[in-house]
């Protein structure tokens, strides 16, 4: 097995309810699942090796007892990813997919404006189009946006979300509920 395979290799928890709790790393799994506390419910193809065994490593694993998540998520935290995220790394004036490195953050209404920092006032956009919206509104920029900002349900699991272009099939049927809320 490649190095850098193993290297990126993360492993889905779920509750016990079959929820989602979150990412974790395969080592971290690995000794879940040697100490017997949780089930293996799908398999990668890779495999890692002990001295005298080899392991196939787990994509998918729940806990065999229903674990109480230590605090509800009353809001979502404000951060550059997490908008990029909600907007599913969409700019929101030409409604082009972008890596988000080639993504900046626009003021739908411009600071100097009055315009604030908010889930309801930002939107993930490029390079291109906040040059050409500058300190402009939407519409004096001749600009339309592709939906209307919000804060997301807190039902958003940003660390799920972040997978969602590159996750394992594996992943899918749990993750599809959580991309369905999210949206």
């Amino acid at each position: 097995m490649e190095a850098s395979s193993l290297q990126s290799a993360r492993v889905l928890l779920l509750n016990s309810s079959y929820e989602p709790l979150r990412i974790i790393g395969w080592q971290r799994a690995m000794l879940l699942v040697l100490g017997q506390k949780i089930d293996v419910v799908d398999l990668y193809s890779l495999h890692i090796r002990s001295v005298s065994q080899k392991f196939q490593l787990p994509s998918v694993i729940r806990m065999k007892r229903y674990v109480r998540p230590k605090r509800p998520f009353h809001y979502v935290r404000f951060s550059r990813q997490h908008v990029f995220l909600r907007d599913d790394f969409r700019c929101q004036y030409c409604y082009d997919d972008f890596p988000a490195k080639d993504l900046t953050l626009d003021h739908v209404l411009p600071v100097m404006r009055g315009g604030r920092t908010s889930w309801s006032n930002i939107v993930t956009c490029c390079v291109d189009c906040n040059q050409r919206k500058g300190a402009k509104t939407p519409n004096e920029a001749g600009l339309e946006l592709y939906k209307t900002p919000t804060e997301p349900p807190t039902s958003f699991i940003p660390d799920l979300l972040f997978y969602k272009r590159s996750m394992p099939e594996s992943w899918r049927p749990y993750i599809a509920i959580v991309g369905a809320k999210a949206s």
